[in-house]
């Protein structure tokens, strides 16, 4: 909880999403990611997959998944929700975030974004695109604008929702509360 706090995660919230630290008595298939976050792939019938975030800041990748798990989106029962509006957010934990104000889900990566994904967001006056906004990076890249350029593309009725440079929707939300991101939604028009 310490981790999830400082990054404005209140308990309900982490509970509402079944988030959690990989417990000693785990899965054997887990047991390399004992004390990291779960970060659980709910669907309409049950858990579908995970992934697991480093919260201990030792070296190595911050987020790893098992083995042979099919790239999908996060939180994808959000689209069961009665909306006309959704967001479509770079990672899990961002969706998590932003699904306090609207159905969330997140793409792990520019690289799981699918083709067929565009279905599920068909019928939906805007489709918000909350990409992290990677510009600066040392090494010229941009991963939050490649993923946006994607949905762009091929989501109807997607628009992108600039975030302020080095930003994502979780740090929008700690420097200005939820209030500033639904400002920057425009959910209030």
């Amino acid at each position: 909880m310490d981790y999830l706090q400082g990054r404005g995660f209140g308990k309900e919230l982490a509970e509402a999403h079944l988030l959690g630290t990989v417990p000693v008595d785990c899965d054997p298939s887990h047991v390399q990611f004992i004390g990291w976050l779960s970060i659980p792939y709910r669907v309409v019938n049950g858990v579908a997959g995970f992934k697991f975030r480093r919260v201990d800041g030792s070296p190595g990748p911050k987020y790893m998944a098992p083995m042979h798990q099919p790239a999908r989106l996060f939180n994808a029962v959000d689209l069961q929700k009665p909306s006309d509006v959704v967001a479509i957010c770079e990672g899990e934990l961002d969706a998590v975030i932003a699904s306090q104000l609207l159905p969330s889900v997140g793409v792990p990566g520019v690289k799981a974004w699918r083709p067929h994904f565009n279905r599920l967001f068909q019928g939906y006056k805007r489709v918000l695109i909350l990409a992290d906004n990677d510009e600066g990076k040392k090494d010229g890249s941009n991963p939050g604008m490649e993923l946006a350029e994607k949905v762009l593309q091929e989501v109807e009725h997607a628009e992108l929702i600039p975030l302020p440079q080095g930003s994502d929707v979780n740090s929008v939300v700690i420097d200005e509360g939820l209030e500033g991101l639904r400002k920057r939604l425009g959910l209030d028009e």
